[in-house]
């Protein structure tokens, strides 16, 4: 069942855009939590997933911890309200795309990991890239915003990366961010701000993680 509710505007590369109507997956199979006005779970056997904007006449402005993990999913839009997402909400799906909005600020710990996703698109004013936040999935383009301030430990790692591109000039990035070793490294470009010294920091990024594997497989 479902019911008509969500309106997305997508601006694609070539600026153009789109107004699209989408039928919103029905209600009743979402949990949702007023106070929080946070939606904690979903019962539904649809794996194409429209997440609506309001329930109950209130704003979706959450998804928790584990709301969607391993539920079968093979597509998810998210509503224009949504500030956070919450640990490990999409984590073990089968998604090969996400458009997070650019009214999240929020993305908590393993939220997409151990997906296809194959095309990401990261919303506008994002601060930091959480811990395994996409791991262990498909991406061979990654854009980072101009607001990312910060890429954790394996937020991106085993993924075939083959292209970095950096809008802005982040402060922090840890050392396994992207999990990429000197073999890995000769294979990716990175461009955009700063690209020649956040090659040069991967580059050495690149070397701990050689380190790294190489310790990790002598006490196997």
């Amino acid at each position: 069942m479902f019911n008509w509710g969500l309106t997305i505007k997508i601006i694609e590369e070539g600026c153009e855009r789109v107004m699209i109507n989408f039928v919103t997956t029905d209600v009743s199979h979402f949990r949702f939590d007023e106070y929080r006005r946070e939606i904690i779970d979903y019962d539904g056997e649809e794996k194409n997933v429209v997440i609506p904007s309001h329930i109950d006449g209130m704003e979706v402005v959450s998804i928790g911890p584990d709301a969607f993990w391993n539920k079968g999913l093979t597509s998810v839009i998210l509503p224009p309200t949504l500030s956070v997402i919450g640990f490990y909400a999409f984590a073990f799906n089968e998604l090969k795309e996400v458009r997070i909005p650019k009214s999240v600020v929020l993305i908590e710990d393993g939220a997409f990991m151990h997906n296809k996703l194959e095309f990401l698109r990261l919303g506008k004013d994002l601060f930091s890239i959480p811990y395994a936040g996409f791991c262990h999935n498909r991406l061979s383009k990654i854009v980072l915003p101009e607001n990312v301030q910060e890429i954790h430990p394996d937020a991106f790692g085993h993924n075939p990366i083959k292209e970095l591109v950096f809008e802005g000039l982040p402060t922090f990035i840890h050392r396994p961010a992207f999990n990429l070793g000197i073999d890995d490294m000769g294979q990716v470009t990175v461009s955009g701000v700063g690209a020649s010294d956040l090659r040069s920091l991967l580059d050495h990024h690149a070397k701990y993680v050689d380190t790294f594997r190489a310790l990790h497989a002598s006490r196997q």
